[in-house]
């Protein structure tokens, strides 16, 4: 598990897309099957109204979310920050960019920071993401892992990150997406990123509203999701688990808490967060 994996999880679609390795399988689902909803635990919503922009708010320079993560069935608990530090280029584009860092808690990462790039529009959708020190090769030094993510809707066609502005309660919307990467020295600049190394098919469930509370703190009219994916590693028969979750976006402070499972080596994901912050 890595620090891009644990911002996946707290920008809700980086969960599934730098989640894990190629062990294990739980067996796959119907592309545009939806998540579990918690429903046994979890109220109705408590409105219908549809998902705006303001449940996707994404933090501006100088602000910065906290999350607590908690990887089960054994405990492993892990506090990271991510701050908006404005525009840096990443695979000869500007973005706007999340720094990411482990604030505390042991946690089984190859590194400890990562940096995500997003469009502010669809900010749980990034652009790409860049794990500093994700692999140690010994005598050879550290090796820095950069991905990139390019997205279909699977019914207009249209490529772009996707916006899931306007979707009505239980509306489901799939996406293809793609993702290249590749590994470079620490010491050298970023490789072109042009073969996709894994498709994943996405399905996105807007629930309808209710209230949550994480951290302590109770949001009103909180956007719920159901999330699915199902990635498959070019070039390789070995599956890959599909992840489901469901995540809670709250109006100006984006996501809040996730559920999910399965992962890699791990039963169950939870997350709170801070929701969007000024920085002290």
């Amino acid at each position: 598990m890595n620090p891009a994996m644990a911002a996946m999880a707290v920008t809700t679609f980086l969960l599934a897309a730098c989640g894990g390795g190629s062990d294990g399988s739980n067996g796959a689902k119907p592309n545009d099957a939806p998540a579990a909803t918690d429903s046994a635990t979890t109220p109705a919503p408590v409105s219908t109204d549809p998902l705006d922009a303001a449940c996707l708010a994404a933090p501006a320079a100088g602000q910065k979310v906290t999350a607590t993560l908690n990887f089960g069935p054994v405990s492993e608990v892990a506090t990271f920050d991510a701050t908006a530090i404005g525009t840096t280029v990443f695979d000869g584009g500007s973005y706007d960019t999340l720094e990411v860092k482990l604030v505390n808690g042991i946690f089984n990462s190859h590194g400890t920071n990562a940096r995500l790039y997003i469009d502010p529009a669809s900010a749980i959708f990034p652009i790409g993401a860049t794990d500093y020190g994700d692999l140690d090769q010994g005598p050879y030094g550290k090796y820095t892992k950069y991905r990139r993510f390019t997205f279909k809707d699977n019914v207009s066609g249209q490529t772009g990150t996707p916006n899931l502005v306007g979707m009505k309660p239980n509306e489901t919307r799939s996406f293809t997406m793609l993702e290249a990467n590749a590994g470079a020295l620490a010491t050298k600049p970023q490789p072109t990123l042009k073969p996709i190394d894994r498709v994943v098919n996405v399905a996105v469930q807007y629930i309808g509203r209710e209230d949550v509370t994480a951290k302590g703190v109770t949001y009103k009219g909180a956007c719920k999701l159901a999330l699915h994916y199902d990635r498959k590693d070019l070039g390789t028969l070995f599956p890959l688990p599909v992840l489901e979750g469901t995540a809670w976006l709250a109006p100006g402070a984006g996501i809040v808490k996730l559920s999910g499972a399965p992962l890699v080596g791990v039963a169950t994901v939870t997350a709170e967060t801070t929701g969007i912050v000024a920085a002290n």
